[in-house]
């Protein structure tokens, strides 16, 4: 009987253990050693919320089903809720026994999935293997760093394990949902493998150095490869051996032209690897355009990634030609003073002198070469002409490029930076200027230009720069002795700020004083510190610019200065309101669209922004609204009849106030009635009767850094251009660049 009771009371215990046991796995599933709830097991409701909440379900209102669900994971009886809600109950059913039944991760995954597949018609949710590689914390939401790039997140990053791969749910680049772990192996595609260690490896990829554990580590040379992860770890490492070499010539979203070699399609991300002077990742910008040796690895047929073994050396400026503003030609005729060499492709042969080439008779339907016309010597020079032969330019030194494209013909002018310099100079100041002023010409168009060479922002159509004034004229006066002497005087010879080659920006006139960068109405002003405002007259003014009265008080004298005896130094303009709604309207819906934080457009309570003034009624009046010190207006205010519009830009304000104007009469009694803009953004905006506007105003351009007219006068007055540079660009050095012809 004793030993019975002792039986059944060991029993007893024995199943209070394990009903205990039950209770503590009960109240801790789903959790992690670190407290936070497993994703591989159960879905939290905030989760399924982020999953529903897309445009793949759109117009649903969710507010019953979340705030009736009781718990913090989704159950049965609430994903039927969620089923009925989209109408989906007749053709998907809900896994699961009861309706407290606590749906596993695969459960609601499967489910979701047949919702998506059945309601998401745009696929708008992508079911996508990742591999984190990090994840950071944020304010509102994280962010996963992942092989496929960064996805945001409102998940709680304590389930995504560095180095694990899984398969996520995401809207673009937001990552609402996770499916599991990924069971096919993810790779991280093009990194550079810096070294390998005792027991890890170290790489670059998508701007991060990360290490990774692995032993044995194996022996392998740095360099571009692949690594394939399958559980948190490296299974497989490839290699990418093949590699062509040459200078990059052009690339856009699918395509990279390599000198020498041609046009290789290209992965849409190419991971740029500078391998001089240390390890560092670099962006497709950072390889000069037809400048810089490169190595271009490769893979499949396409280039995987670029390799900078050595830096630039500055030989050859690449400047599309345009036609009357436009990037293409329908054909290109041309000619050379002396024998030049065609090439097409496989095809080569000589142009003799004056004999006139059609290029469109080497270009099929899909042609992809590009033509190149190059003369014998570097004394000969090439001409664009017209079909019957006549030349429409000056004479060009260097190399034509030729290139086809859906849209036509683009001529590219390939030669010396220095001597692009020589068609520079003339076509922006006039060569009877004085030599000194000349040369501040010259260092300024070259500090310019080296910008504008690495920005490289033509690279799609095989050039850095075009011809025309959004960057710098070149070409539309021939050289003369003078300009030529000034680009050889000061040869290689730039202005920097802090180490860096600056934007030596220039303008024709000023009205006694320059401006600030704060006419662009940009937010990074620290970059233009050596642009500060100068004052070009024998005396300064007493009074703030920027109040309207004082400025309207400057303005209506002439004090004598440095341009002073220019027309455009001072000027008047007149105009009219009436009837020029539909014209302005146009004017702000163009600019709108290339810079929209400079036209702000609303309605008279100011909690609608606009995107056009169309529904605003007439406009009823023009008026300033803000200047900064220099006196530059540099806001704009449009009362419309049912709200208003404030422009900013000095470019932006003289367009829309051209709008009005009809004459601008300049200081020497000239009158210019062929009005489309403003001569620069100093001027008051004066209303009078029946619609009437007055502008007074003065200077030419948008008045920021080198006044031409002004550096004139500082050189007839004897300054040298060094004193002239150190004037108009404050804080700056003059220093010599070294280029390939060196």
């Amino acid at each position: 009987m004793v030993k019975k009771n002792r039986r059944f009371l060991l029993l007893i215990a024995a199943l209070a253990l394990v009903i205990a046991v039950l209770v503590v796995l009960l109240l801790f599933r789903g959790r992690s050693p670190g407290g936070s709830r497993d994703f591989m097991s159960e879905v939290t409701m905030s989760e399924v919320e982020q999953e529903l909440k897309t445009e793949a379900f759109p117009a649903v209102d969710w507010t019953n089903v979340f705030e009736n669900h009781k718990g913090s994971v989704i159950t049965k009886k609430t994903a039927v809720q969620i089923v009925e809600q989209l109408g989906a109950a007749d053709y998907i059913e809900v896994p699961g026994r009861g309706k407290r039944h606590v749906l596993t991760r695969e459960e609601w995954c499967g489910l979701y999935d047949q919702l998506l597949d059945y309601l998401d018609m745009t696929d708008v949710v992508q079911k996508t293997d990742i591999l984190i590689l990090d994840t950071v914390e944020a304010k509102e939401q994280g962010i996963l760093v992942t092989n496929e790039g960064d996805f945001t997140t409102v998940l709680n990053l304590a389930g995504f394990e560095k180095w694990k791969s899984y398969e996520v749910y995401h809207v673009e680049n937001r990552c609402i949902g996770m499916a599991g772990y990924a069971d096919q192996e993810v790779s991280v595609k093009n990194a550079y493998l810096k070294e390998c260690t005792s027991g890890s490896i170290s790489f670059l990829y998508d701007g991060a150095a990360y290490e990774k554990s692995m032993e044995p580590a194996p022996q392998l040379s740095a360099g571009v490869y692949d690594f394939l992860f399958l559980g948190g770890e490296i299974v497989t490492i490839r290699e990418k051996k093949d590699k062509i070499y040459g200078n990059l010539l052009s690339y856009d979203a699918e395509i990279i032209e390599i000198q020498g070699y041609g046009k290789v399609d290209h992965e849409n991300r190419i991971p740029v690897y500078q391998i001089f002077d240390g390890v560092v990742e670099k962006s497709i910008s950072d390889v000069v355009l037809g400048n810089m040796e490169a190595t271009y690895v490769t893979g499949e047929g396409q280039v995987c990634a670029i390799l900078l073994e050595k830096p630039a050396s500055i030989a050859n400026i690449r400047v599309l030609l345009l036609a009357e503003g436009d990037k293409f030609r329908e054909d290109v005729w041309i000619k050379a003073t002396e024998e030049a060499d065609v090439s097409y492709g496989d095809q080569k042969s000589v142009l003799t002198p004056g004999e006139l080439l059609q290029t469109s008779g080497f270009f099929g339907e899909e042609a992809a070469e590009t033509l190149t016309v190059s003369t014998k010597t570097p004394e000969g020079r090439l001409y664009l002409c017209d079909a019957a032969g006549e030349a429409m330019t000056n004479a060009y030194r260097g190399t034509f490029e030729v290139r086809r494209y859906a849209q036509g013909s683009a001529v590219v002018n390939v030669l010396p930076f220095e001597e692009y310099l020589y068609g520079v100079v003339p076509s922006e100041m006039p060569a009877s200027y004085a030599p000194e002023a000349l040369k501040v010409q010259a260092v300024c168009a070259r500090s310019y230009a080296y910008r504008q060479l690495m920005a490289a922002d033509l690279a799609a159509y095989g050039a850095h720069i075009d011809d025309s004034t959004s960057y710098q004229v070149y070409n539309k006066v021939a050289p003369s002795e003078s300009t030529t002497a000034a680009v050889n005087a000061t040869a290689g010879q730039v202005i920097t700020a802090d180490g860096e080659v600056v934007e030596a920006y220039y303008f024709s006139t000023s009205m006694g004083y320059t401006g600030t960068a704060d006419v662009w109405n940009i937010t990074d002003t620290d970059r233009y510190q050596y642009l500060q405002k100068k004052c070009l007259n024998e005396s300064e003014f007493a009074g703030d610019l920027s109040k309207e009265e004082d400025f309207a008080a400057y303005i209506a004298t002439s004090p004598n200065g440095y341009d002073s005896g220019i027309k455009f130094y001072r000027w008047q303009a007149a105009g009219n309101i009436t009837d020029q709604t539909a014209k302005v309207q146009e004017i702000l819906e163009n600019r709108y669209q290339v810079v929209p934080q400079s036209v702000l457009i609303y309605r008279d309570n100011e909690s609608e922004a606009l995107s056009s003034p169309a529904a605003l009624g007439a406009l009823l009046s023009v008026s300033a609204e803000e200047r900064n010190p220099s006196g530059a207006l540099i806001c704009l205010h449009l009362q419309y009849e049912n709200g208003y519009a404030k422009v900013k830009t000095e470019y932006n304000i003289r367009k829309v106030l051209g709008a009005f104007t009809e004459t601008v009469t300049y200081a020497d009694g000239s009158v210019n009635e062929d009005v489309t803009m403003l001569p620069s953004a100093y001027c008051t905006v004066e209303a009078g009767e029946n619609g009437s506007l007055r502008f007074v105003g003065g200077g030419y351009g948008h008045g920021i850094g080198m006044s031409q007219n002004g550096a004139n006068g500082m050189a007839k007055s004897g300054k040298s251009y060094d004193e002239i540079l150190r004037f108009f660009y404050e804080g700056i050095e003059i220093e010599t660049i070294k280029n390939e012809s060196d």
